[in-house]
């Protein structure tokens, strides 16, 4: 790997880290300021919302920036608009605050919605085909190590420091994020697709690519059906299924939710050295992936023993992580830089909102008709997700179009 993928992943770490620190953080002053569950439940949504209309728009601007400026402009944004949620810190509770830590919210979450397309994009072009696979599985085992950490650790550093100066060491990562991104040198492959192409022609290249090409089309039928299924992690969801069907306490939906980071992580180092074996048949093992995490979550949903349920999380993690990294490096291998970007941004829209739907409509299924069938219809719906892509990938196999574009 060269100075500019580990410029990259250093930049994923902290940015996710000092991510999850924030929104800790912001979380307990709503809290502290208002008293309200529904606005501080109001987070996730508007965070979620933002996101996706950051993805969305993002086309829009490449006809004129490169994507390390990009990258380094939203990371930068974020700074700022970060350093004003600090201040306001130490506002008392007014309508004024809370409209403007809303506003930052939705901001910082509109630039944080570039960074996915735009990372997945850089790793394409720096990192040549035969190393992708061991490139995208280090940059997911670091990234869930640093996540499963500031999750953890996230409440000792806000009961003991405050939510101030955990912010602070947001920032901090932040600032060492825009550091790091300094260091990535790009050599774009085909400047000359950027020309004569409209503001419009931007936002829907990436949608019209993902369902017209049958390749694409076929995986992201697949992703939407299975973006339904991360509902599950959802931590009321997953909290509730621990206290009503492993008869458990919080203390225990802790360990589930740690099993699930320490699998991911897991599963991330075991894919880094098998990658050369991987990247030969990433379809085959996209699919096998798939499958296992839809059995796994299928079985979980039944369970009633906490101690083989938690065996079941921990093999999940491997599981999921296999699907994502073998799907991540399809699209990858799909088409040049400019138009991937494209796609991602679509990609990442869509899925953000299957999954914005997913959480408006789980708690109402748990609600009516219990938390474990939240968990038994995804695994179904995983399982019905495999057996459309076997079916229609085999298909394309068959008839020799699945191995034009992408090296499966």
């Amino acid at each position: 790997m060269n100075k500019s993928y580990y410029s990259i992943l250093m930049s994923q770490t902290t940015t996710n880290l000092g991510f999850s620190l924030y929104t800790m953080s912001v979380i307990l002053f709503l809290h502290h300021l208002t008293h309200s569950t529904f606005l501080t439940s109001l987070v996730t949504l508007v965070s979620i919302l933002a996101r996706m209309l950051g993805s969305a728009l993002l086309p829009m601007f490449l006809n004129k920036m490169n994507f390390k400026f990009l990258l380094l402009l939203s990371q930068v944004a974020q700074f700022i608009f970060l350093t004003g949620l600090f201040f306001l810190f130490h506002e008392d509770y007014s309508l004024t605050v809370i409209i403007l830590t809303f506003a930052i919210i939705l901001l910082v979450s509109f630039f944080n919605g570039w960074f996915s397309p735009l990372k997945t994009t850089i790793i394409s072009v720096i990192v040549p085909p035969e190393n992708r696979v061991r490139a995208n599985s280090l940059l997911s085992t670091v990234d869930q190590t640093f996540q499963f950490v500031g999750w953890s650790f996230g409440g000792l550093l806000l009961a003991f420091l405050g939510k101030g100066t955990t912010l602070m060491i947001t920032l901090s990562l932040i600032v060492f994020s825009i550091l790091s991104l300094m260091f990535i040198q790009i050599t774009h492959r085909r400047p000359h697709t950027l020309k004569n192409e409209s503001a419009i022609e931007s936002l829907i290249i990436g949608w019209k690519y993902l369902f017209k090409d049958k390749k694409l089309k076929v995986l992201m039928m697949m992703d939407l059906i299975e973006s339904w299924t991360g509902m599950i992690w959802i931590g009321a969801i997953s909290l509730a299924f621990v206290q009503e069907a492993l008869d458990k306490g919080e203390t225990w939906w802790g360990y589930i939710n740690g099993a699930y980071y320490l699998g991911s992580m897991v599963g991330g180092f075991v894919i880094y050295r098998m990658s050369i074996k991987l990247r030969k048949k990433l379809l085959l093992f996209m699919l096998v992936g798939a499958t296992s995490f839809g059995l796994l979550t299928l079985v979980y949903g039944f369970m009633s023993n906490p101690f083989i349920a938690i065996v079941l999380v921990l093999f999940m993690g491997p599981s999921y992580i296999l699907r994502d990294l073998c799907q991540e490096t399809i699209f990858q291998n799909a088409t040049d830089e400019h138009t991937l970007t494209k796609i991602m941004a679509a990609r990442s829209t869509l899925v953000q909102f299957i999954f914005l739907l997913a959480i408006i409509g789980t708690g109402a299924i748990a609600d009516t008709y219990g938390v474990r069938l939240v968990y038994i219809s995804a695994g179904i719906l995983l399982l019905i997700s495999v057996l459309y892509g076997i079916s229609r990938l085999l298909f394309q196999y068959q008839n020799h179009n699945f191995n034009k574009k992408i090296n499966y």
